[in-house]
């Protein structure tokens, strides 16, 4: 499975209408499918069976905010809130194409913190960062 890696400099999140704005300079945003796309069943006679799996839209987003950040404030409060927090987004990175601008967007829809956060340190400036993720059960991309 492929992970889609997209700088977060040049990204877009928004989880519950909140956008996140504390990545570090330099950093990603990662989206990683969970699941393959489709099951094959071979047969003993030299037969498949090809099927498409209903949860291959189900995708991990990770991303690193600053600590004590508005944004670790944020997820800070989804992960210590009575029972486990639904999240709902998207994630948009702008793009240029033949001359044409156009922006990628993936919709992000029932999600939840999977992962405990840990924290990480930046190679670039040291600056202690909080790795957050979600395991979304839909993440559909369009253009």
């Amino acid at each position: 499975m492929s992970v889609i890696t997209i700088a977060a400099d040049s990204a877009t999140l928004i989880l519950n209408d909140r956008a996140m704005t504390s990545f570090a300079e330099g950093d990603y945003v990662t989206l990683t499918p969970a699941n393959p796309a489709s099951a094959h069943v071979n047969s003993a006679s030299g037969g498949v069976s090809i099927s498409e799996r209903f949860d291959k839209d189900v995708y991990d987003l990770m991303f690193r905010v600053q600590k004590y950040s508005p944004d670790d404030v944020y997820m800070l409060g989804l992960i210590n809130a009575e029972g486990p927090s639904v999240v709902d987004g998207s994630l948009k990175e702008s793009y240029t194409i033949d001359g044409g601008a156009g922006v990628e967007s993936w919709t992000l829809e029932s999600g939840s913190i999977t992962t405990q956060p840990t924290q990480t340190k930046n190679n670039q400036d040291g600056n202690a960062l909080m790795e957050y993720t979600l395991r979304f059960r839909t993440a559909k991309r369009s253009l």
